[in-house]
């Protein structure tokens, strides 16, 4: 049956196959000397994703903000113990980039091919460590692509039982930077794309339709249910918003673009048609699982003891929400109920393909749902944001090789708080790391391992008398140190399982800032003249030690190259990846005597008018 409609809204690997995978053994530090534990018990299964890219253009700092932050989720997820599954790729079909392909005179693949290794190269470059990278042109997604067509031609909307996907007229606005069809309310008052200020092309299409009008209610009664399903809560109540104020039926393919994944011969009258970019797209979540083979569930789905996350909802909750869709084969009788474990980690200006679009045609489909929607913010440069479209993109590669990849990996999680917007000026930057990093963290670590050096022959000492010190204002320091350290020994983790990373940093720095305090107070360069006050000395430079140790494993997840050069020079093999358990709790007390590493700048300080200058 063809119908009309006047406007519509929108919002395989490259790698190893996805299969269970086990951090290295912990090392247990002890008064002895390191020990190795057994390998731990996994304490969940994590899968997480972010938006894949567009390669119309080469990766921005914006892209790299979201890739850096999942990999910091996903390092602190391994280093806990968790099985991990980290995925990220390239979006490579649609008219953006044929547009793209066409003005750089080559062939849509081999532009994206281009363009796909540069996203790859960057991501090495700054040390995201993905499992899995997909590109959309993988021929395992484009059958995907066409299986949940298949689908969403037998499916059967869940208020009024009509064919959810049908044929129809659109006649409307179409932005080709977000690849979306748009309304007038979308745009701002010179009628442009608010997000890449160009105006929408008028268009008059025959499409397919997916009838998402009628999944208001189930998306209503998911949220209710389950509201952990998008954070933060901002954003879900922005998009609670937009499902109340009424969902339309929005085209899910595109007539006369060759360059797309073609719609099955089985669906009457889709010769010529495409699928939208963003039905294709969307896929690649599940496309890379193996899906619909039944092993996607492997990390798709989860036993209750092996969930990653909240948001979970039991498999066959979704047969009440969408009767008429087509079951899928995840929620077949199995003899343990499976729980959705998905985490999709994305920015907000696809927050309703990610929130409303993809929820919907998963229903269609017959398969559960993501756990959560975690919507991250924009990253402006002095109030515009990061864009190809505005002409501003800053390349992250070359900031992190002029200023080192783990300063540029603090400065976006530690300057930004999670989920929020952020600001990105060179200033801002130079001024963020010489502070942090350079002036508290490198000063600390410098000027205590050179005193071990010059005291104690480069062996961590073995006094501890925290009665020694004359001065009562260096044992109040010595026990704010500890005190801060058993905070940040609870607090550290728990901000990064609730993905408050800037606060589990502010955690992790108030050690290294006590522990500048202590070291003031204590003042070992004058103690060390002293044969008398050795003890002191010690407890002094015993304390430090342990308080750099714990930074390591802390900041690890943020600035792995630097903690892991740390984790050296303090004398421990390895490397903080391998530390959890017991090991991550604060040991102050005797030193062990090993042997530690010569003195290293960690992080040499920016000359901010050279910077500039360069």
């Amino acid at each position: 049956m063809r119908e009309t409609t006047t406007a519509a809204t929108a919002e395989t690997a490259r790698t190893r196959t996805p299969e269970s995978r086990l951090d290295s053994s912990a090392i247990l530090l002890g008064s002895s000397g390191p020990t190795s534990l057994a390998r731990s018990t996994p304490l969940s299964r994590f899968y997480i994703t972010t938006a894949i890219d567009y390669v119309n253009g080469r990766p921005h700092l914006g892209h790299a903000y979201e890739k850096v932050l999942a990999d910091v989720i996903a390092r602190f997820h391994r280093q806990r113990g968790d099985q991990t599954w980290f995925l990220t790729g390239t979006d490579e079909h649609g008219q953006k980039v044929a547009t793209s392909a066409a003005e750089a005179k080559l062939e849509p693949q081999a532009y994206a091919d281009q363009n796909a290794r540069h996203f790859q190269e960057a991501w090495k470059a700054l040390d995201v460590k993905h499992d899995q990278f997909i590109r959309t042109t993988d021929q395992r997604h484009e059958l995907a692509v066409q299986e949940l067509f298949r689908r969403l031609y037998d499916a059967r909307s869940p208020k009024t039982g009509e064919p959810v996907l049908f044929e129809g007229d659109y006649e409307g606005l179409y932005c080709e930077g977000c690849e979306g069809f748009k309304q007038e309310k979308d745009l701002d008052a010179d009628g442009c794309c608010e997000i890449h200020r160009t105006k929408p092309k008028k268009i008059r299409e025959s499409n397919f339709f997916f009838r998402l009008s009628e999944y208001d209610d189930a998306l209503l009664q998911h949220l209710d249910k389950h509201p952990e399903f998008i954070e933060p809560d901002y954003r879900r109540n922005e998009v609670v918003n937009v499902i109340r104020e009424g969902l339309q039926d929005v085209s899910v393919s595109r007539p006369n673009l060759p360059w797309g994944i073609p719609l099955p011969e089985e669906i009457p009258d889709s010769a010529g048609h495409t699928a939208y970019v963003w039905a294709d797209a969307l896929l690649n979540y599940l496309s890379a699982l193996g899906w619909p083979d039944r092993k996607y569930s492997l990390w798709w789905l989860a036993k209750q003891a092996d969930i990653g996350g909240p948001g979970a909802a039991r498999q066959d909750e979704f047969e009440r929400l969408d009767a008429q869709g087509r079951p899928g084969a995840a929620w077949a009788g199995t003899a343990q109920p499976l729980y959705t474990n998905a985490f999709h980690l994305i920015g907000k200006d696809i927050s309703r393909f990610h929130c409303v679009l993809w929820p919907a045609l998963l229903l269609a489909a017959g398969v559960p749902l993501p756990r959560q929607v975690y919507v991250h913010g924009f990253i402006y440069a002095r109030g515009e944001r990061l864009s190809k479209s505005l002409g501003n993109v800053v390349d992250p590669v070359e900031l992190a090789n002029r200023f080192g990849v783990d300063a540029l990996r603090f400065y976006l999680i530690d300057a930004i708080p999670t989920g929020r917007d952020g600001e990105f000026t060179l200033e801002q930057f130079v001024e963020h790391v010489n502070t942090h990093l350079a002036n508290k963290l490198g000063n600390l670590a410098s000027r205590t391992i050179t005193l071990v050096h010059k005291y104690f022959g480069g062996k961590a000492p073995v006094e501890w008398a925290p009665d020694a010190f004359a001065d009562p204002a260096a044992r109040e320091a010595l026990d704010a140190l500890v005190a801060a350290a058993g905070v940040a020994a609870t607090e550290v983790p728990k901000a990064y399982a609730e993905l408050r990373l800037n606060e589990a940093l502010e955690h992790v720095w108030n050690v290294v800032e006590r522990a500048n305090e202590f070291t003031d107070r204590a003042k070992p360069w004058e103690s060390g003249k002293d044969p008398a006050r050795r003890g002191e000395l010690g407890t002094t430079l015993s304390a430090l030690l342990e308080s750099l140790r714990l930074v390591a494993i802390w900041a690890w997840p943020v600035i792995p190259r630097k903690s892991e050069q740390l984790w050296t020079l303090l004398g421990f093999s390895g490397t903080p990846l391998e530390a959890r358990g017991d090991v991550t709790q604060p040991r102050y007390g005797a030193g062990d005597g090993r042997t530690l590493g010569a003195s290293e700048i960690l992080f040499p300080r920016i000359d901010l008018e050279a910077a500039t200058k360069a």
